[in-house]
């Protein structure tokens, strides 16, 4: 069930496509800007250019099943202060 503006109001566990496990559905895809791999990797914690020598695909396939650095820092300076 959409709401007015488009958006789903509930996340979704099942399917795939674009916002399959993150609820951002819309009814009109054309407003959506992708983050582009230099800005995937930045989010991560990765330097820029980390993944340039692969495709754009398989650099949003690595960079999305990546740990994100911060957070293993994060975590690692947790346990052993």
């Amino acid at each position: 069930v959409f709401s007015p503006d488009g958006i789903a109001p509930t996340l979704k566990a099942l399917g795939g496509g674009w916002g399959a496990k993150t609820g951002l559905y819309r009814v009109e895809s054309s407003n959506i800007r992708r983050l582009t791999p230099t800005e995937c990797e930045r989010l991560q914690g990765f330097p820029d250019g980390w993944t340039d020598e692969q495709s754009d695909t398989q650099r949003y396939k690595q960079l999305g099943n990546a740990v994100s650095i911060p957070v293993v820092k994060a975590i690692m300076e947790r346990l052993y202060s």
